[in-house]
């Protein structure tokens, strides 16, 4: 049976990166085969576009696993209903669901924009919560702003099979050691 692994980069980011490379060799010594979700077009769309694109993208064959960072978290989370991965990896996952909201600040709302935070309305955590039936491995740094450490726990406490493991010393960058040590570690112990 072939083993494959979704992994969505965060927004603006590539899987040509070498955080994204390095990921990519430890499913690899795992015997899973990476799919490198490059083509997901982040300008001047929203996140049911991404969704859409990454389907469009996706191949149904064997055991799949998807690993997303931070909008890519997002992305993979809400995928996943449909993909339905033996696992995913959230990392960072961002907290622009309908629940986050009234939680981040305006300056983030600005980021993301008018466009974006309407269609985040419709996208409600606790329902794709009562709908994830994989295994979810949640990581969220220490160092991270608070919005999206309270999303990792809320998903945490509301996701029935999932596993939270907070990076001590641990910003919002997959590339930093110690969130690339805590994926090695993970993914090494996949079986």
């Amino acid at each position: 049976m072939d083993k494959v692994v979704y992994i969505i980069p965060g927004f603006g980011e590539s899987n040509k990166q070498r955080a994204y490379k390095q990921i990519a060799s430890y499913f690899k010594s795992k015997g899973i085969k990476p799919i490198s979700v490059d083509n997901i077009k982040w300008k001047y769309n929203t996140m049911s576009d991404y969704v859409t694109q990454l389907m469009k993208r996706y191949k149904p064959n064997g055991e799949t696993y998807i690993l997303g960072f931070s909008y890519g978290a997002m992305l993979a989370f809400i995928a996943s209903v449909k993909i339905k991965p033996k696992m995913q990896i959230l990392c960072s996952l961002s907290p622009y669901f309908k629940e986050d909201l009234s939680h981040i600040p305006n300056t983030w709302k600005l980021y993301a924009g008018i466009k974006r935070i309407n269609d985040h309305k419709n996208c409600s955590f606790n329902q794709l919560a009562k709908k994830t039936e994989c295994k979810t491995t949640l990581l969220v740094g220490s160092k991270e702003l608070k919005p999206v450490l309270r999303r990792a726990n809320e998903a945490h406490k509301k996701l029935k099979n999932s596993k939270l493991i907070i990076i001590e010393g641990a910003k919002h960058k997959i590339a930093q050691k110690e969130y690339q040590k805590a994926l090695k570690k993970i993914i090494s112990n996949l079986n």
